[in-house]
């Protein structure tokens, strides 16, 4: 199973970080880098699916992970 690069972690009720995973385990942790923040869930959400997508095909055209687009 193929793991998304990005993610979101809600931080508190209004406040939402994308973060980027630094392993391909699949699992989150604490030393992933911290991307941008968004105070609306929905957009947070929008924008960590456009960079996985992104990401997608980058994967595609230069192997796993070679590039990041932000």
């Amino acid at each position: 199973m193929i793991v998304d690069r990005y993610y979101v972690q809600r931080l508190t009720e209004q406040v939402f970080l994308i973060r980027e995973r630094l392993s391909s385990d699949g699992e989150p942790g604490s030393n992933d880098r911290i991307v941008r923040s968004f105070d609306i869930r929905q957009d947070a959400y929008m924008y960590v699916d456009s960079v996985n997508d992104k990401q997608r095909n980058l994967d595609e055209h230069f192997g796993h992970w070679a590039q990041s687009p932000i």
